[in-house]
């Protein structure tokens, strides 16, 4: 084989976790050449790197130990993101094309923090037993093996899901006042639960979907559905719009509502890029609706963090996210805000 390219190459950064990462080393390795093809080259912290140029030029960053040791630190964060993209640079590891650079420059995106309301009641039913999990998740010893594991699992996914519940019913309400006002909104979220309550609540609207559930065919008719007028809601997960295409032509396609959030800001760029790219011609909004409690204020600030990790790399003259300092990783930091502990 002379040639391989992977377009959205961020999805092999896991590693050998995944069956797609296996297949696409063994097409890889017996190509002469290779190119991979991102906006968004990682969705977490930076060791997703040495995942991602291991496939394109093997062994160039050394073994996964060795480049631990000489670009990470303990919680996997590269020490010095602008230095690290400087060396990619300089051994033809990584180039990068802004949209300036090739005279296709686009109106910049409108991002838009939105603190919304949220019941209370929900994150009140699940106090004792998220407590519980946390104070697994801190402690400095465990029972037996794969308890912490499985705590931060569970504690994760019953945070997230409550959160997204508690304040459901008012981001459905920020959605109606943007069609109301003659917008159509692409809306991601994450569980099944709190698409529930947006279908309901936004029932006259005809919302779509666009989610891991529907096959490429109803994929297909929600989106020519949204299109055409049909409905003026388009829910979609935020890790299932990838290939997603065409939207942009549409001058009705420019605004995004996150009505849950992902830990990864990659993943909010994947989705924002359905819209920002070559054939947009309208300046994109897109609104992020923030609780003040749940998950929500821990997540957005690791946002921050992994940003850092992205932009210090792909842009070493342009200024990083703040660096907030972590012990251990959001769902510590989440463990710990829950016990009223000190955040770092």
């Amino acid at each position: 084989m002379k040639y391989v390219v992977f377009d959205e190459i961020q999805e092999l950064r896991t590693g050998y976790t995944s069956q797609k990462y296996s297949a696409a080393k063994l097409i890889s390795d017996q190509a002469e050449l290779r190119l991979g093809l991102s906006a968004t080259p990682i969705y977490n912290y930076g060791d997703e790197f040495y995942n991602i140029i291991e496939i394109l030029r093997p062994d160039s960053l050394g073994t996964a130990t060795e480049f631990a040791r000489e670009w990470c630190s303990q919680e996997k964060r590269i020490n010095d993101p602008k230095a690290f993209g400087m060396f990619l640079r300089d051994e033809g590891l990584m180039l990068r094309r802004t949209r300036a650079d090739v005279n296709r420059e686009l109106p910049p995106v409108q991002i838009i923090p939105q603190y919304v309301e949220s019941d209370p009641k929900v994150l009140d039913q699940i106090k004792g037993k998220a407590m519980e999990l946390a104070k697994v998740i801190l402690s400095s010893t465990q029972e037996f093996q794969g308890q912490k594991l499985r705590a931060t699992e569970e504690f994760n996914i019953m945070m997230r899901q409550a959160t997204g519940i508690a304040k459901a019913p008012y981001v459905a309400e920020f959605v109606r006042m943007l069609v109301e006002s003659g917008e159509s909104v692409m809306l991601y979220g994450w569980h099944r639960d709190v698409y529930n309550i947006w279908l309901e609540r936004l029932a006259e609207f005809n919302p779509v979907m666009y989610t891991g559930t529907e096959g490429p065919a109803a994929k297909e008719r929600s989106k020519q559905a949204f299109l055409n007028d049909e409905s003026k809601v388009f829910i979609s997960s935020l890790r299932s719009s990838a290939g997603l295409d065409g939207l942009q032509y549409h001058s009705k396609c420019k605004t995004f509502v996150f009505g849950e959030l992902d830990w990864s800001p990659g993943v909010h760029d994947q989705c924002i890029g359905r819209l920002d790219r070559d054939g947009q011609i309208k300046q994109i909004s897109a609104y992020y609706l923030l609780a003040d409690s749940g998950s929500d204020p821990i997540i957005s600030d690791v946002l921050g963090i992994k940003k850092g990790q992205l932009e210090g790399v792909k842009n070493p003259n342009g200024e990083l996210f703040e660096h907030l300092i972590t012990d251990g990783g959001g769902i510590k930091r989440l463990a710990e805000h829950i016990l009223n502990k000190k955040v770092a």
